[in-house]
């Protein structure tokens, strides 16, 4: 399984999206996002 690691922060991330693509997200609670060069990283938080 790949793990997603993001830059910005250094956490590792729930879900990548590149940049210039389109994700939707489906889930109860609260996602911190982080937005690099690199494209959005999506952080569940509990």
């Amino acid at each position: 399984m790949t793990t997603n690691v993001c830059p910005a922060c250094e956490e590792e991330a729930s879900r990548h999206v590149p940049l210039g693509e389109s994700t939707s997200i489906d889930t109860i609670g609260t996602v911190n996002i982080c937005v690099t060069e690199d494209g959005a990283y999506f952080h569940g938080t509990r």
